[in-house]
């Protein structure tokens, strides 16, 4: 049997994603606490959140390892799940975790598991199995500073395998969630702002052949090819991202640094 376990979501502007993550959440048995920390939402996302529970907090967003790692230790519990605003844990997960013994808990302070992505209600098949490490003990774990994708490494012991999957962004069919102009600008400078202090310069080639050799992985060898034009449309949209990080890397440098 699990030990008490705090889901924790951030959220900020989810209304029309988040009741299927906090629905998810209430569903398994072994959720002991359900916390959601709002970063200043406009919309009816706090007031959704508290139809579920009662600890529903507000605090500024600092970074995407900050702000969670703030959610994780303000929970009741050292177990915690976090669990995104457009995720859902799936019932096979939920039934996966209710079922490890208390020594897989004692072995392994990090478990990972797959995670299914969807765009404009599709899932994406090129994008798996898109592994994260969501169940955690607290007390054992460091926060690797990330640009953007937030992380959690074991200080002890190992990290456990789950085969149960969460779902990301399952219900939600809008062309914003192919491409948002505005969230790929923000994410591209982050990125390519994280590059350049690791010491890390661009020039023509990786301006020339990273989006072509990224197409190429995406639609060959992760087997887009197999969506038809879902596919091409995934490949493109994962080498535009590459050619917009790599851009801005370069227009940093010609600046003299992402803070110029």
């Amino acid at each position: 049997m699990p030990p008490p376990i705090t889901i924790c979501i951030a959220a900020r502007d989810e209304e029309t994603k988040i009741r299927p993550a906090l629905q998810s959440a209430k569903a398994c048995s072994w959720c002991d606490e359900l916390l959601v920390f709002d970063s200043g939402s406009t919309d009816r996302t706090v007031e959704i959140a508290r139809a579920f529970t009662d600890r529903v907090e507000f605090h500024e967003w600092v970074s995407y390892s900050a702000s969670k790692k703030n959610m994780t230790m303000a929970a009741k519990n050292d177990w915690v799940f976090i669990l995104d605003a457009d995720e859902q844990i799936t019932p096979e997960l939920a039934a996966e975790i209710a079922a490890l013994p208390d020594d897989a808990f004692e072995a392994h302070p990090v478990f990972i598991m797959p995670r299914k992505n969807y765009v404009l209600g599709r899932h994406v098949r090129a994008w798996g199995p898109d592994h994260q490490n969501r169940l955690i003990d607290r007390t054992r774990v460091h926060w690797p500073e990330r640009a953007v994708h937030d992380e959690r490494l074991p200080t002890e012991g190992t990290v456990g395998r789950l085969r149960g999957a969460l779902l990301h962004n399952a219900h939600v069919d809008e062309w914003s969630d192919y491409f948002e102009g505005e969230r790929y600008a923000a994410r591209t400078e982050v990125l390519a702002a994280e590059m350049y202090r690791q010491g890390k310069r661009t020039g023509p080639i990786n301006l020339l052949l990273r989006p072509w050799i990224t197409f190429i992985k995406f639609y060959f060898v992760k087997l887009g090819f197999l969506d038809g034009a879902f596919g091409v449309m995934i490949a493109q949209k994962a080498a535009f991202s590459v050619q917009l990080k790599y851009a801005r890397l370069w227009h940093m440098q010609q600046r003299g640094g992402p803070d110029a």
